[in-house]
């Protein structure tokens, strides 16, 4: 099991760093085209913001596993370390909520995109393309909220290992 969750890690990072590095480079090309040769792409603006959302989306999930997202930790630094492990508990099962919430609505809206067949501005794509990292996501999301969770049952969670780093604060 633990193969499998560290190359389901492996893969999240990959994808997540495709995506953003392939924004970054397409729109360099595009300020490049712009600006030197005077000539703009009219595809660029629109692939570059779809690959970034899509990073967003796989990044959130993999800042899921890592306990890397904001968070008011005012009320669980202060707290005996039972109390914490229950507000931790619970905020990842109220994230995985929102999350099932969020994939299902955007479940709905994909089908309601296929069904029109909208397609992209400027790339003869289809927008359901774009859309899909929603669900995808939040799906991503809540699993990885779930294994939090798991981890801590198991007293492997990230904020065991915060609790002992001197530099915390």
């Amino acid at each position: 099991m633990r193969k499998f969750f560290n190359f389901f890690n492996r893969i999240e990072e990959i994808l997540s760093s495709l995506f953003l590095g392939g924004m970054i480079l397409i729109i360099a090309i595009q300020v490049f085209n712009r600006y030197v040769l005077q000539s703009s792409l009219s595809w660029s603006e629109e692939l570059g913001r779809y690959l970034f959302i899509w990073a967003v989306f796989i990044g959130c999930s993999y800042a899921s596993l890592e306990d890397r997202h904001l968070a008011v930790t005012v009320l669980r630094n202060y707290v005996r370390p039972r109390i914490k492990i229950l507000i931790i508990g619970l905020s990842c099962l109220l994230t995985i909520f929102f999350c099932i919430f969020c994939a299902y609505y955007g479940i709905k809206m994909l089908s309601l995109l296929n069904a029109t067949g909208q397609q992209a501005q400027t790339m003869d794509i289809k927008i359901y393309y774009a859309y899909l990292s929603i669900p995808v996501g939040f799906i991503l999301m809540a699993l990885r909220n779930v294994q939090l969770i798991w981890k801590l049952f198991k007293g492997t969670h990230p904020v065991f290992l915060k609790d002992t780093d001197a530099g915390t604060i």
